[in-house]
């Protein structure tokens, strides 16, 4: 059985931290990570360089890109302009992601549900006449911070929405880590159902430590592809108490002794967390490159 994991470690993970990583380490993590087995990296997300400075570089990252086939190497984008933009240097596997919450869209995009919706149409419409991949994100879709619980019913609606609009694969985020594993088993199963035959990706925070609690219930579901960081960095600037993703290293450490394949060098992870453990000179939230030089345990 395989499991597909997409590194979000290069732009989630570092989008909300008081250090900027250059250009050139960003490009060295990236080759690093193909390297260890990641068939998909997000690299970069194009948005406003002054509301979230440590994405300022996303064009310079994308035309240094070493290419390998069969890797998708992908953006976010949550306007018009950063499609354009993505344009401009030839990426062409992008994330067009808008909000379940009304509240939250007006944080992180500066538009209201129904704005985000017009401007997610003409998104994926661009990136279609431009033989781009669309990925279409639906953000809070367990949660908000500031409206609370998100209607089943209305994330379902969104998801209808979203396939509706000719993308190509479909994602969901618990962004503030609110879902639990009953609640994500119950809509990821309806999810899946819906999609057919369009992949269906699930993007977890731990938050609130149910991280993999909600990717076992996942996996329960059907779901086969799951967002990870190294060193279980990221967080949203627009998200009160947000913290990081799934932790790359020790989410394939759990896969693979569940029996799933996921084709990932687990020390080849752990050897970045460890450089951005010293980099940031402060623990990260990922456990397994903590315990990886201890003989006790067992790695597979």
């Amino acid at each position: 059985m395989k499991v597909i994991l997409e590194e979000q470690g290069l732009r989630d993970g570092l989008q909300t931290l008081p250090k900027t990583l250059s250009t050139k380490k960003k490009l060295e993590y990236i080759d690093r990570l193909v390297a260890a087995g990641l068939q998909r990296i997000q690299v970069a997300s194009f948005v406003h360089p002054r509301l979230v400075p440590q994405m300022a570089d996303a064009e310079a990252i994308c035309q240094g890109l070493n290419k390998k086939e069969g890797i998708i190497y992908s953006g976010l984008v949550l306007n018009l302009k950063g499609v354009e933009r993505a344009l401009e240097v030839n990426l062409d596997h992008l994330a067009c992601s808008i909000s379940a919450s009304n509240t939250h869209s007006q944080k992180n995009a500066r538009k209201t549900l129904a704005e985000a919706k017009s401007a997610f149409r003409e998104m994926v419409e661009l990136c279609n006449k431009n033989n781009i991949r669309v990925r279409g994100g639906i953000q809070c879709a367990f949660g908000c911070r500031y409206e609370g619980k998100i209607a089943p019913s209305h994330v379902l609606d969104m998801v209808k929405f979203h396939l509706d609009q000719n993308i190509d694969e479909l994602a969901l985020a618990d962004s503030t880590g609110m879902g639990n594993p009953q609640d994500v088993r119950e809509l990821m199963s309806k999810v899946v159902e819906i999609a057919g035959d369009k992949p269906v990706i699930l993007h977890l925070h731990n938050t609130e430590n149910k991280g993999f609690a909600n990717l076992f219930a996942a996996l329960d579901a059907g779901v086969r592809y799951f967002d990870t960081a190294f060193g279980g960095l990221g967080g949203c600037p627009f998200i009160k108490s947000a913290s990081g993703n799934i932790a790359t290293e020790d989410t394939t450490h759990m896969l693979h002794q569940m029996g799933y394949h996921t084709g990932i060098n687990i020390g080849k992870i752990v050897d970045i967390s460890l450089e951005m453990h010293d980099y940031l000179g402060h623990q990260l939230p990922g456990q397994m490159y903590q315990l990886w030089n201890n003989s006790e345990i067992e790695i597979i």
